[in-house]
């Protein structure tokens, strides 16, 4: 979906030309708008704890780990009030329904405040669309009442399957809504972000990932409208001691 960004290039969201303060707040002040992830192969329990860690000291919203490891990151934040979340069939959509609903019941049973779920683009690709709802559906109606953020993969969508992709994520409960689940699908934009603030209700959160690797990126998203970042590059983001994880196609 290709999107005019011009609205949103000084920051302005449609309420005037006053600047957003993500624009010039300090870096580490805009920690608590991004989701630490954890994403990647060979994770160990060490990489998950370290992880927990940095989440803990730099203020990130959340830790956000891969599934067989909420467990350690439970434990890790044993005694805080830091949020941690997981993901869903990542980063393809590609399991069945029954196998994404019984996921999704192990990890509300492990402890997650949170989910991050693939869609099933294919389903929708397909014109499958009552199936593409349903399996939506049943991911969220699964994790009640843990809040699901559906991530849409809008880059892989024409103007009218985005419109009707997001219509469906309001309809089944939602609690967010993400532009793309990575960079390899599509780097998180600042005129796609307003367009989706604008398509959902304020009761459903905007957040954007992909590709996202620098301060600069974060406070056009955030002035663009996104309520949360998602990126494996907070620490860097945030002016830590680390560089930006992956390439620009990664999370």
């Amino acid at each position: 979906m290709s999107i005019d960004a011009a609205a949103v290039d000084s920051g302005d969201t449609g309420a005037g030309t006053v600047e957003h303060p993500a624009l010039t707040l300090p870096a580490e002040q805009l920690a608590g708008r991004i989701q630490h992830a954890l994403i990647g192969q060979a994770i160990t329990e060490r990489m998950v704890r370290l992880h927990v860690e940095e989440t803990a000291r730099f203020g990130f919203d959340a830790a956000i780990v891969p599934p067989s490891w909420v467990w350690a990151a439970r434990d890790e934040l044993k005694g805080t009030s830091i949020r941690v979340g997981s993901f869903v069939d990542f980063p393809y959509g590609t399991m069945t329904t029954a196998g994404r609903v019984t996921e999704v019941a192990a990890l509300v049973d492990a402890g997650v405040d949170e989910l991050d779920s693939t869609i099933n683009v294919g389903y929708l690709l397909s014109h499958r669309v009552p199936e593409f709802i349903e399996d939506l559906r049943a991911i969220v109606s699964a994790a009640d009442p843990i809040g699901v953020k559906l991530m849409l993969e809008l880059p892989l969508l024409s103007a009218a399957q985005c419109t009707r992709v997001v219509d469906a994520a309001i309809d089944v409960g939602a609690a967010f809504v993400t532009t793309a689940s990575r960079g390899a699908v599509g780097i998180a934009d600042a005129g796609t972000v307003h367009w989706l603030r604008r398509a959902v209700p304020p009761s459903v959160g905007v957040k954007a990932s992909g590709g996202i690797k620098t301060l600069e990126q974060v406070r056009t998203l955030l002035a663009a409208g996104a309520d949360l970042i998602g990126t494996s590059s907070g620490v860097a983001i945030v002016g830590g001691r680390a560089t930006a994880k992956g390439s620009l196609y990664s999370y």
